[in-house]
């Protein structure tokens, strides 16, 4: 064990800067002799304690005890040893490093990720190395460049690793291991290569893992800079899109104000929208999108006379068609507006009064012919008219609400949102209490 650690022992530098950024990655995360202990499991498990591990008791006592005694001709023994050796650097991290993120508490790619990267670092030194001053050497080297390369990069990426594309960069990585790890076989069986000086045949081959280094080193730059420009406009979306929605909200409050309703109807509306929309709408953006549009779904109120919309009795079969004209309006309101938010809002305004089996307004849409937004906001809104009170109503108990939603499955509202109404009702009412009148 002395004689390992005597040999192994400037490796361990790497392990230790694994443990660091293991703590990093767990301050006030958890508690400090937590992240201690987690820290040190890191270390044990980092990338050249374990490269070390299988090169000293597992593919040395195999080549000694195993290979060597089938009496195999020298360049059928290396090659073996040499296969067995690339193949076996393709798994042996695989658990250590889905360990660490557990340890870490991280996504496992990323840490995959980052455990790869020590891992080349490691046997890049190795490769280029001649001796244990040398690797020391190199490795500085290593940091020093890295570092200075990346000076402007670190801080993003400890700041915003939900935002880097770590897949195409793990992947990379792993070929280059690949390729670093036959360089490091080559040195190992290769007489040429094998000696404590420099010759043309260790130059070319230094060369050329330097050149492929550099390129590993420019494509994770690249994919942080392409990261950092879509997190930028992913940002400047996301300000213009509540800047929209602020925009929208103020105006739909001015609608509902008109037609007696409150701000909190929108505010309803708009978050059970969202929350039927899950498990609905694939895209996350479109849950985003239907939350603000749904806003604007009486919009077309606007239109329709105060003595209507504010009369307290029952509506006349005249009045009641002016009423059912404010879709038509606010599609018309709507229509010459731009952009993805203001499309779905288009579709809500126009067919959330549809019915699922085809005897709705204003045009007697069926099915899924009506817009899938339109199917949501209709069981949104229909809800929150039961459980409000209005000028000629009391508000429904939730329970029986629940129950005339389900009654109306498959008849004014369509089988799939009815379904995931039901099954996230408790979220539902958890909303309908957070914004009550």
């Amino acid at each position: 064990m002395i004689s390992v650690l005597s040999y192994y022992w400037p490796r361990f530098i790497i392990s230790a800067f694994f443990c660091i950024l293991a703590a990093r990655m767990l301050w006030k995360r958890v508690s400090i002799i937590s992240m201690l202990l987690r820290s040190i499991a890191c270390f044990f498990l980092s990338a050249p304690v374990i490269s070390i591990i299988t090169e000293v008791y597992i593919l040395a006592p195999l080549h000694t005890y195993f290979l060597l005694p089938l009496n195999l001709s020298p360049i059928f023994l290396n090659t073996l040893t040499a296969v067995f050796y690339i193949l076996s650097q393709l798994f042996i991290y695989a658990i250590p490093a889905k360990l660490c993120g557990k340890l870490m508490k991280a996504d496992n790619l990323v840490v995959a990720s980052i455990y790869l990267e020590s891992a080349l670092t490691d046997r890049f030194a190795q490769v280029i190395s001649f001796s244990l001053v040398s690797y020391l050497v190199i490795l500085l080297l290593e940091y020093v460049v890295l570092l200075t390369y990346h000076r402007n990069d670190i801080i993003f990426i400890l700041n915003h690793k939900e935002h880097v594309k770590w897949r195409p960069v793990y992947f990379y990585n792993f070929a280059y291991f690949t390729f670093v790890n036959v360089c490091y076989i080559a040195y190992l069986f290769v007489p040429e290569l094998n000696a404590e000086r420099l010759t043309v045949h260790t130059l070319w081959l230094n060369g050329i893992v330097l050149i492929a280094g550099l390129s590993a080193a420019g494509y994770s730059k690249l994919n942080i800079t392409v990261s950092r420009e879509q997190l930028n406009k992913t940002e400047y979306m996301r300000k213009f899109q509540d800047n929209q929605t602020d925009i929208i909200s103020n105006f739909a409050i001015i609608s509902e104000a008109k037609s007696g309703e409150t701000g909190q109807h929108i505010k309803r509306v708009s978050e059970y929208s969202s929350i039927l929309a899950l498990g609905i709408l694939e895209d996350e953006t479109e849950i985003s999108y239907i939350r603000v549009a749904s806003m604007m779904h009486d919009i077309g109120k606007l239109m329709i006379p105060n003595d209507i919309i504010e009369k307290p009795g029952k509506l006349t079969k005249e009045e009641y068609e002016t009423i059912k004209a404010h879709s038509k309006y606010g599609n018309s309101l709507l229509s010459h507006s731009d952009g993805d938010i203001m499309s779905i809002a288009k579709s809500i305004a126009y067919e959330h009064h549809e019915r699922w089996d085809g005897t709705g307004y204003p045009r007697g849409l069926k099915g899924d012919e009506i817009s899938i937004y339109a199917q949501i906001v209709s069981v949104a809104d229909v809800y929150d008219a039961l459980t409000s009170k209005r000028s000629y109503k009391e508000p429904w108990d939730p329970i029986e609400a629940k129950f005339e939603i389900l009654r109306q499955r498959g008849h004014q509202f369509s089988p799939r949102i009815v379904d995931n109404f039901i099954k996230r009702f408790d979220d539902i009412e958890l909303v309908r209490t957070l914004y009550a009148d």
